[in-house]
């Protein structure tokens, strides 16, 4: 969660929402889209963005391994407006992901959090790493400092151990009298050629351990999803980069799918109830239609398997990690492909209606 100074021209978009006219929606959001700049963006995939606690009402935007740093991360933004940075302001993980992981190898997708235990404020970073063998893992790393001094665990948090398959990708958020739940691409119980994204309860001491008090449970499958393994011949229908909101009552799943260098990786949005691991999410406005997508004019899913466009219609748009700003908004910090690498960018997210009839758009 991030935040940016721009100096481009803010963009309004009034657009009437219609039912039975998705594809139109899709049409507007793009167009608009192509007036942003990508500028002033974040320089590194994999971010996640989080408000500083530190008075100065700016972000901390902490990314994948880029640019020679192993978790590079920004500082943008101010008050209400998160914003996004070019400047790569340092290295959070400059060691690595500790002493489980493979040494060289590099950092994905780290999920960032804050929280307060007996007076002690302590920044989390839940982070992929590569094992010695060869899995991907997904460990912790804790500090009283948002930019320096993460003590990495000695283990990993969460390590498959069905056949070749990864643990990766985790998000952590707050919901209802201060619950504290992780979700993650959970290759322990996904079946076949499916990816499966789950939940869990957790528990951080003063000293910031980390414990799960809950046993995982799967709340998303990508089974039936027709976008997410449109023209895609990995052999396995990928759904990743979960990341789960509390809204008005109800829990919203935003998350990945299909082959993340094309355009066709897009992003879904799954409605999962009052409780976050009560059952399977329902995916918005079905299975069939990715909820955020790129639209062309390069190659793109069909119009049958678009919904809405994002602001600069950037190609294959995922890793979108949703979280509250510094005055309680939702916003959102999304990756593209870009031609000098991924990158990533913030922008408000509008929700309109509650429970399963809610919608989303993202506009700056």
């Amino acid at each position: 969660m991030t935040h940016r100074l721009r100096t481009v021209l803010a963009i309004v978009v009034a657009v009437l929402v219609v039912p039975g006219t998705a594809v139109a929606a899709s049409q507007q959001d793009a167009h608009a889209g192509h007036r942003a700049s990508a500028a002033h963006d974040f320089r590194f995939p994999g971010a996640d963005t989080i408000p500083l606690q530190d008075g100065s009402g700016r972000y901390i935007t902490y990314g994948a391994s880029a640019q020679g740093r192993k978790v590079p991360f920004s500082i943008s933004g101010h008050g209400g407006d998160v914003g996004t940075s070019r400047k790569i302001a340092g290295d959070a993980l400059p060691n690595g992901g500790g002493s489980w992981t493979k040494p060289g190898s590099g950092i994905w997708a780290p999920g960032a959090f804050y929280h307060v235990k007996k007076g002690v404020g302590r920044y989390y970073l839940f982070y992929t790493g590569l094992t010695k063998a060869g899995r991907r893992c997904i460990g912790v790393a804790s500090s009283t400092s948002a930019t320096a001094g993460f003590a990495t665990s000695a283990k990993p948090l969460l390590c498959p151990t069905k056949g070749t398959r990864w643990a990766l990708d985790a998000d952590v958020t707050s919901g209802p009298d201060g619950a504290i739940w992780l979700v993650w691409r959970d290759g322990q119980r996904a079946i076949g050629a499916e990816s499966a994204i789950s939940a869990v309860l957790l528990k951080l001491t003063k000293l910031g351990v980390v414990h799960m008090v809950t046993k995982p449970k799967v709340i998303m499958r990508s089974n039936n999803l027709t976008w997410a393994h449109y023209k895609d011949g990995s052999g396995v229908t990928v759904i990743e980069n979960p990341s789960a909101i509390y809204l008005r009552g109800s829990w919203y799943l935003f998350f990945s799918g299909n082959s993340w260098p094309t355009n066709y990786y897009a992003t879904g949005v799954a409605y999962c109830g009052a409780a976050l691991n009560d059952g399977l999410c329902r995916s918005m406005p079905g299975p069939k239609r990715a909820y955020f997508s790129y639209s062309g004019p390069k190659v793109h899913l069909p119009a049958s398997m678009r919904y809405r466009g994002l602001p600069g219609n950037y190609r294959g748009p995922g890793a979108m990690a949703v979280y509250l700003n510094n005055v309680g908004k939702p916003w959102v910090t999304w990756n593209y492909l870009h031609s000098g690498g991924r990158r990533s960018t913030t922008a408000h997210l509008r929700v309109r209606g509650t429970g399963g009839a809610a919608t989303f758009r993202v506009v700056r």
